[in-house]
């Protein structure tokens, strides 16, 4: 049986208290009552997982409660996530934790449809639900947000049957469960899933609070010109500082069938470079898709726009909407300072707005150059 005892030293609050003590956080009150609501998740658990060989002899118990936490962006709710999901015990009697983003758990799952589709599954969803509770008893979503009509129509479905399963739900969004998919088309069809949601997780608010993030952000340069090696050490550093040193990997997004791969991933902040984003067959569905998973893009090497290039100009446009539509941040590295960033003749009109919103996305730091 595993012992509540063998895992307290890692509880949400006591990783966040020491975080507190050690000066790399100011106390929040919200957060820290957040952090204790985990705390009691992780031991209901490890208690349900204990009772396995109660439900041989007797009946199934009732699956564990999940919680759904919502509020601003820079509230710290991946920061809480991590925690948590580093706070579960690993060993065999421990709950088997899948943590995703919400966007590729969603690409994810319609991959597994579509296979079962193809192989003539009488349930296509079912299956996919199937395969999908396979991968854990705990499943953790960052950023739970419904903007497409073919995802909403299969998550009542998908959830129900994953639910049905015994798995627990711990989720974060920017809205409560009552506001997904708002003003949605044929949001009446979606509404079921909003209930079943609530009825298996706790909605919890981080409410108004200090902004962690944003309080970085404008302890830095957001906005680093020309371009040149003390630029790209200046950007690698801010990198580092707004993901405050988490591990770096790779990720590759899927959209519409097309992969597009961001070079590092660290939490929810993305550091790709403009070639990248831009210099590459995108268009404005697949930089919403990036807006989506990111809460913040780090973009090395934007050029100084010219007729030659309109064409990368364009794409940048889009990026830059959908990133400021979605309340993202930026922090880049830039040839010019914004003003002087375009200098063609077919998109001037256009640019004008996309430079006005360049310089509210880096308003809360400083531009740097020479």
């Amino acid at each position: 049986m595993t012992n509540p005892s063998d895992h307290q030293q890692a509880y949400p609050s006591r990783q966040l208290a020491a975080k507190i003590a050690a000066g790399d956080f100011t106390e929040d009150q919200a957060q820290m009552a957040a952090a204790r609501r985990l705390d009691d998740l992780i031991d209901k658990l490890c208690w349900h997982q204990s009772q396995n060989w109660v439900k041989k002899i007797l009946r199934p118990s009732q699956p564990v409660m999940g919680l759904y936490f919502y509020g601003g962006v820079g509230r710290g709710k991946t920061m809480l996530m991590d925690m948590f999901v580093n706070s579960l015990p690993h060993h065999k009697t421990a709950p088997t934790v899948w943590r995703l983003h919400f966007h590729d758990f969603m690409v994810l799952a319609q991959d597994n449809i579509h296979a079962a589709r193809q192989a003539d599954d009488d349930d296509p969803i079912e299956a996919a639900a199937q395969m999908l509770a396979a991968r854990g008893q705990v499943i953790c979503f960052d950023e739970m947000e419904v903007r497409d009509i073919a995802d909403a129509m299969i998550l009542a479905r998908l959830f129900s049957s994953l639910l049905a399963r015994g798995i627990t739900v711990v989720a974060t969004s920017n809205r409560h469960a009552d506001d997904l998919y708002k003003d949605g088309l044929h949001r009446d069809r979606f509404l079921p899933f909003i209930e079943l949601l609530k009825s298996r997780c706790d909605m919890v608010e981080l409410g108004a609070g200090i902004d962690w993030r944003s309080t970085v952000l404008a302890s830095i340069p957001t906005w680093y010109h020309p371009l040149n090696a003390a630029t790209k050490t200046a950007l690698d550093v801010a990198f580092r500082h707004v993901t405050d040193d988490k591990v770096v990997t790779s990720e590759t997004i899927r959209v519409a069938g097309r992969d597009i791969t961001i070079e590092k991933v660290a939490g929810d902040i993305g550091y790709a470079s403009f070639a990248s984003f831009c210099d590459a067959p995108l268009a404005a569905r697949d930089y919403l898709a990036i807006a989506g998973r990111f809460a913040g893009v780090v973009l090395a090497e934007i050029p100084q726009f010219t007729e030659s290039d309109e064409h990368l100009a364009r794409r940048f446009m889009w990026l830059i909407d959908a990133l400021y539509d979605r309340g993202r941040f930026l922090v880049a590295s830039a040839a010019t300072d914004i003003d002087d960033l375009y200098a063609g003749h077919q998109w001037q009109f256009e640019f004008d707005r996309t430079a006005s919103r360049l310089g509210e996305m880096v308003a809360r730091g400083q531009t740097t150059g020479s």
